[in-house]
């Protein structure tokens, strides 16, 4: 290829190729609409988009086969959408969680199942018995003083049950047995936020149970809701993500009412990637195809070559896409990128050709002679650039990462794929759109050294000073790191991964846990206490967790809570009217205006009648009065209902009580029992992360869960970088040294490139952008495209002596320079994606880049000596 004959076998080839579809320009142009058309459509129609992280690793590998295991053993854990209910109180979040789940339930066509943790019959029935002893205890003694209030307020939930019972405490001393102080300042916290507009939630549970201090996971209530997929359909998350909120909507569950419920788990989180995937295309796309089109204009200064370029590379993207469909089928959240890396990369080619052609016209030469002579004369290069830049991609095929390893066949072919449209639609354009001749200097035979070949002169310096950089890189790449977890790679501000984020940090039972399958309940109980043990582990938990203990002393307890509580109200009153509200604030007013307070319950006093003073003077007191009764007394009826329906249990639960809906969670249908093991960690800590799992498996090897894909799939991805990147430095060398035939023509091309991935390595760490599942393909990609423009200084300084002494005022310098700025246009669209995988493999590449051009032209030059042998 790198002869300098212009009758060899292959260059005549080419020549006769380039000449032919020059000279049939109409035609050619012609069958390639027609067949870009045809492909367009044939892509359109099929090509798909697969946004599941897991599917981008080898499915071979033993921890993804384990994973399999467990799915096909709890079918029900897979695309789940996980709905967190966060309420102002914890009577808010259960009875929206309660009532979102029955109305989801009825969407069967949409979802398969829904589960309602604790949500099932049997735990309102046998809730008491789960309670630490201590606890019943404190919640028998805390009922005993309540029970005169909620047992007449139970029998007349309003404002006018609420005022009777406490004008009756006031006027008679001793006859109810409750906290006024309490009771005073819980109605002048409701009077008060009705007075400034704003919304006000009494938990019945926590007068009930005499805790006030509910922390946030009290607060929270969770449904889990398997929908049904089709992934045929381009969005198959989208139908169940919106039936969900439009069915919240529809129940009035907003913030409003104390609400605030958000969607996450894998269904919301692949549905989110896409998104932000597509939106990145989207975006980036047109936006690197109109930055690479401003920078032909500059660079080719023809509005011609500039149609022409354009018109190749629409053409050539579009055959790769076709490729993609029948060779994959579809594109994964890193494969999309391809469109991008084609568009930056397929014009570099282009430039070459057309700052070629342009100079041959320059020079006098006629359009066929020219087209053929650039043909001919690039061609060699291209072909070699083709190869190098193909086998930076074509490297990751054989590795375990599969996402990559499809962009690596998609990319790679796609440079052959852009050579042939550079051979065959390019002289076409050229055919349809000459250039005209204009009497140019000839650029490439300069008198004397430019400004640019000050390189050579200090070439020295240069060496020197390559080598002072590439030591001062070395205690940052030695601080580089790999970033495997996958929440990074998602837009940080979708719903889904601010939800899950949260969940981590704060959940008792965070989403992120380990599961073991053990061959029955006896070895499940086993290996659950050896795992609680461990460091770093919060908790375990198998189904034999659901029976409760000390039944006999709870149950005993529990009698007795029934016996003082009573039967249930029946029947409560009637609502009152706005009259009958008004007239039973207005006497408890004169009841408390009239009572004498200790010194612990004047200040509540005081505060509240001053503040029933403002109600009464306001001009809305009916709308005020049952703004108030709502917030207060709203909740207590099914608080009531749930508390009594607690109170029947007279037989201790045994195993075989155990709802079905619960089984089918915990035990598999061949038998295996599963034992959950929670950390105490916050995961998102990469070394927590990586603490809990091998901390777990010392213990259970067999274990399975997100922190164990995610870690395996980071080391997988690891070991596919390591793989890919000697390999790609292999191909390289091995390329350039068979097409080139010089050993020292190869250390010429890849020293600068090592000195540039050393440095971008380098950067990595001072730009905080470390390495992930996304951009982890950077240094491999690099070396098969930075060496193209290595080698075509190398080659101009091989076959045109008259070029050596200023190689770099050459028009094969303007076009690596310009081949770099469309790769970088190119590669730094990447970075406006929203996906953040996608963002920083533009930011890394882009530096990359910027620093390979650098290295290039100032290393390059630096050694090459200024006369041949």
């Amino acid at each position: 290829v790198m002869s300098r004959n212009k009758d060899h076998a292959p260059g005549r080839l080419l020549a006769a190729w380039v000449g032919g579809a020059h000279d049939h320009a109409a035609w050619v142009l012609a069958a390639a609409a027609a067949g870009t058309a045809l492909i367009l459509w044939f892509t359109a129609a099929n090509l798909g988009i697969n946004t599941d992280t897991a599917d981008m690793i080898d499915e071979n590998l033993p921890f993804r086969q384990a994973a399999k295991d467990y799915d096909r053993a709890f079918p029900q854990s897979i695309d789940t959408l996980l709905v967190v209910i966060d309420g102002a109180t914890p009577d808010l979040a259960e009875d929206a969680a309660t009532v979102l789940a029955e109305r989801l339930r009825r969407d069967d066509a949409i979802f398969k199942t829904v589960y309602q943790p604790g949500g099932d019959p049997f735990f309102a029935t046998n809730g008491l018995l789960y309670l630490d002893p201590d606890e019943l205890a404190d919640l028998a003694d805390n009922l005993a003083e309540v029970q005169p209030l909620i047992g007449k307020l139970g029998e007349d939930p309003s404002l006018r049950g609420l005022f009777g019972v406490l004008r009756n405490a006031l006027e008679e001393p001793g006859a109810e047995n409750f906290d006024l102080t309490a009771a005073f300042d819980r109605l002048n916290d409701a009077t008060l936020a009705a007075l400034a507009g704003r919304p006000y939630h009494l938990s019945w549970r926590a007068v009930i149970s005499g805790d006030d201090d509910a922390d946030i996971n009290d607060r929270r209530a969770f449904l889990l809701v398997q929908p049904k997929l089709d992934f045929a359909s381009l969005q198959p998350q989208k139908q169940a993500l919106d039936r969900v909120r439009e069915v919240i909507e529809e129940l009035g569950l907003t913030a409003a009412k104390g609400l605030r419920i958000r969607l996450t788990g894998s269904v919301a989180l692949n549905y989110a990637q896409l998104e932000s995937a597509r939106d990145g295309a989207a975006l980036a796309g047109p936006l690197s195809f109109i930055l690479v089109g401003l920078i032909l204009i500059i660079g080719l200064r023809s509005l011609r070559l500039v149609a022409s370029a354009l018109t190749t590379l629409l053409c050539g993207l579009i055959w790769t896409a076709g490729f993609a469909t029948a060779a994959i089928g579809e594109l994964n959240l890193i494969s999309i990128a391809f469109a991008v890396l084609f568009i930056s990369l397929g014009a570099a080619f282009s430039i070459h050709m057309c700052l070629r052609y342009r100079e041959l016209i320059g020079l006098g030469q006629g359009q066929n002679e020219a087209v053929t002579a650039a043909g001919r004369e690039v061609g060699g290069a291209l072909f070699l650039c083709a190869a190098t830049t193909a086998a930076g991609f074509y490297v990751f095929i054989p590795t375990d990462y599969t996402g990559v390893s499809e962009l690596g066949l998609i990319a790679g072919t796609g440079m052959f794929i852009c050579l042939f449209a550079n051979f065959t639609v390019l002289p076409a354009m050229f055919g349809m759109l000459p250039v005209r001749q204009v009497a140019t200097p000839q650029p490439d035979q300069p008198a004397r050294p430019g400004p640019a070949d000050t390189v050579s002169r200090y070439r020295g310096a240069v060496r020197i000073g390559a080598v002072v950089v590439a030591l001062a890189a070395i205690p940052p790449v030695i601080e580089a790191r790999f970033d495997f977890n996958p929440l990074n790679l998602h837009d940080p501000t979708a719903e889904s991964v601010i939800t899950l984020q949260d969940l981590l940090k704060e959940s008792d039972h965070p989403p992120w846990s380990l599961d073991v399958l053990t061959a029955g309940l006896v070895e499940a109980q086993a290996l659950a206490q050896d795992l609680a043990a461990l460091e770093g582990v919060r908790q375990t938990l198998t189904i034999a967790d659901y029976l409760p203990n000390d039944q006999a002393d709870k149950l005993a307890l529990i009698e007795e809570i029934a016996l003082f509580m009573g039967q249930p109200p029946r029947d409560p009153m009637a609502p009152p009217d706005a009259a009958q509200r008004r007239e039973s604030l207005e006497g408890f007013k004169r009841a408390l205006d009239r009572w004498t307070p200790d010194a612990d319950s004047a200040p509540s006093a005081e505060r509240l009648a001053g503040n029933l003073t403002r109600l009464l003077g306001e001009d809305d007191v009916s709308g005020l009065l049952e703004t108030i009764e709502s917030s207060l007394l709203g909740g207590l009826p099914e608080r009531l209902r749930r508390l009594y329906a607690a109170l029947e249990p007279v037989e201790p639960v045994t195993f075989d009580d155990l709802p079905q809906s619960l089984l089918m969670r915990e035990i598999a249908g061949d038998g295996r029992v599963r034992v959950q093991v929670f950390p105490r960690d916050d995961l998102t800590d990469n070394a927590a992360l990586r603490r809990f799992v091998e901390t777990v498996r010392s213990v259970a090897p067999t274990a399975v869960g997100s922190p164990i894909s995610i870690l395996e799939s980071g080391d997988a991805v690891v070991d596919a970088f390591i793989q890919a990147l000697i390999s790609a430095v292999a191909a390289v060398v091995v390329l350039v040294l068979v097409l080139m035939r010089r050993l020292v023509d190869v250390f010429f091309v890849v020293a600068p490139l090592l000195l540039a991935a050393l440095l971008t390595i380098a950067s990595s760490t001072v730009f905080n952008l470390p390495f992930n599942f996304a951009n982890v393909i950077v240094l491999p990609v690099l070396f098969g495209v930075g060496v193209d423009s290595a080698i075509h200084l190398v080659y101009r300084y091989r076959t045109d002596p008259a070029s050596r002494a200023s190689i770099l005022s050459t028009s094969t310098a303007r076009g690596v320079v310009f081949s770099a700025l469309t790769t970088i246009a190119g590669f730094g669209s990447l970075a406006v994606s929203t996906h953040r995988g996608t963002a920083t493999m533009g930011e890394l590449l882009t530096i990359g880049v910027v620093l390979t051009l650098i290295c290039t032209l100032l290393v390059l030059p630096a050694l090459l000596p200024r006369e041949a042998k």
